[in-house]
């Protein structure tokens, strides 16, 4: 019992860490508002005074609590459900010798896990178009290619060709598709790697490469995610390509209602629609897992046990986070975006205060904790988790901060993600693997929740009070948050590479001796190694 119980004060801790630094800086904007400027400081051009209302504040210290809990009951529930799930499914399907039940197996769970991802959910709603064909579209889409990452698997496929491939054909395509769909259509390739989908995709890796008789486990074990992000890009773009031979769009204006201040009769409502739509997260994929189990693997009763109750400490505590984030955390964020758009001189204050944000959001997002937590196992402790928590943390300070100056100056979003991808293939050709695959899954995952729920509606309020178009220049957030974990990822890679060199060139200069006339040396490499 003892162990038990610092085992859940570890949880709440790492919760609390995670959470507390954007609740302090949201609480620190706000007193400095209230107390430290004039009531129609945030007042623009038409009028109209933006605030933070007490109301508002209240739900906001009531959600970090609330989202400390659930992210707390999260981490320990994927632990025993989502990922163990992943690797029990994934490995039995890899020993299966039907192909064709295999893939059609592994299609049906990418559908499944995906159309209930509450990310997309969030996403779809703030589109402006029938929520239904976005979700179904990138839920086919994650299916295909997580057929693909089997296939790739199976096959032994280079992932760096395969990323080059459907990346090149994204970037031709985009060209064809109306500019105000592009943000949206990267966007969605983030939003589907969210809390749900990421520990079960990890582990789906994990089962797959461990139940291969090959030495490249550790590079077989990432990437699936990553691969999973394309096909939703892919996906918008088909639904663009028809939407336009129809002659139909986007909205010429985007379809927002200010939040109401009745913060509590919200809070009734979106708890509600929570508990339904995390359900429907949970449930499907827990009776598709019962019955498979039932059928072709048959565990042990306490093993199924175990992962039944993961998946109710995962259910109740995403319910908590999502209701926390969607009731208390979205009005502010957007509220801070209409504050600091409301005049020019303001949006340099907003790259400052949006960094914040991006670099804290990551911090309290449940599924990076997930994939940090699987790189330093998979690397046997030489790739800290810390670190690499840290860096996705800084470059999405980076993204957001890059996202403000877009939204500012309103340039198209192919600004960076042509010049970042470019960037991002030359190094996977420079690097092991493994830092490939993990960089491309660290950004899907980096852009979770907490940035479609908090960090997005910032940039989407920012947009409005300027004046821009908010396909344009609002959304594309989760695309630059997704991009830039593939650059800096990769370039940790690099550097361990050139240290590695450096170490090796300073151990032969020291083995060989001036003047040496011997040309062959035997055991060099290894000894420098």
């Amino acid at each position: 019992m003892a162990s038990g119980v610092k085992y859940w004060l570890g949880k709440f801790k790492e919760s609390a860490l995670s959470t507390l630094p954007i609740a302090i800086v949201v609480v620190v904007f706000f007193l400095v508002t209230r107390f430290a400027l004039a009531p129609d400081y945030f007042t623009d051009g038409s009028g109209h005074t933006y605030l933070l209302s007490d109301n508002t504040m209240i739900g906001f210290s009531i959600a970090v609590i609330m989202i400390v809990f659930g992210m707390a009951l999260f981490n320990a529930g994927t632990e025993e459900s989502m990922t163990e799930v992943g690797k029990i499914i994934g490995g039995s399907l890899v020993k299966k010798k039907n192909l064709v039940f295999v893939l059609i197996m592994t299609f049906v769970l990418g559908v499944l896990v995906t159309v209930a991802e509450p990310d997309l959910s969030v996403l779809s709603g703030q589109i402006g178009l029938p929520s239904f064909i976005i979700v179904i579209a990138i839920g086919v889409g994650v299916g295909l290619f997580l057929v693909v990452g089997v296939i790739r698997v199976s096959l032994k496929q280079d992932l760096k060709v395969m990323f080059l491939a459907f990346y090149a054909l994204a970037f031709t395509l985009i060209y064809l598709i109306d500019p105000r769909f592009l943000p949206i259509c990267f966007d969605s390739g983030g939003v589907t790697t969210g809390p749900v989908t990421v520990p079960f995709l990890l582990g789906f890796g994990l089962g797959l490469s461990a139940s291969r008789k090959s030495g490249s486990n550790s590079e077989d074990s990432f990437g699936l995610t990553a691969l999973c992000s394309v096909g939703p890009i892919l996906a918008v773009i088909i639904i663009s390509l028809i939407m336009r031979a129809m002659g139909q769009g986007l909205p010429t204006t985007y379809p927002y209602t200010p939040t109401g201040d009745d913060v509590w009769a919200r809070f009734l409502g979106i708890f509600v629609r929570s508990l339904g739509d995390v359900g429907l997260s949970v449930g499907p994929l827990l009776a598709f897992f019962l019955i498979y189990e039932l059928i072709f693997i048959k565990l042990p009763w306490r093993k199924v046990l175990s992962i039944i109750l993961g998946m109710v400490l995962t259910y109740v505590g995403l319910v908590s986070f999502l209701t926390a984030v969607s009731w208390g955390f979205m009005p502010v964020a957007q509220n801070v975006g209409f504050m600091l758009g409301s005049k020019p001189h303001l949006h340099y204050w907003a790259m400052g205060i949006g960094a914040l944000f991006g670099i804290f959001g990551v911090l309290a997002e449940p599924a990076v904790h997930v994939l940090v937590e699987q790189i330093q196992e998979v690397s046997d402790g030489a790739i800290k988790k810390s670190r690499v928590l840290w860096i996705l943390a800084i470059s999405n300070g980076v993204a957001v901060a890059m996202h403000v100056i877009r939204c500012h100056f309103e340039f198209p979003i192919v600004y960076y993600l042509i010049p970042g991808y470019i960037i991002a293939f030359i190094l996977s050709f420079l690097v092991p693997k493994i830092y490939t695959a993990m960089a491309f899954d660290s950004g899907g995952v980096a852009s979770g929740p907490m940035t479609s729920t908090f960090v997005l509606p910032f940039c989407i309020g920012l947009s409005i009070t300027i004046g821009s178009d908010v396909y344009l220049y609002g959304f594309g957030l989760v695309a630059l948050v997704a991009m830039m974990p593939l650059i800096v990822i990769q370039g940790m890679g690099f550097s361990a590479v050139l240290t590695k060199s450096h170490a090796l060139n300073k151990a032969r200069k020291r083995l060989v001796e001036e003047n040496d006339d011997q040309i062959i040396h035997f055991g060099l490499e290894e000894e420098a190694l």
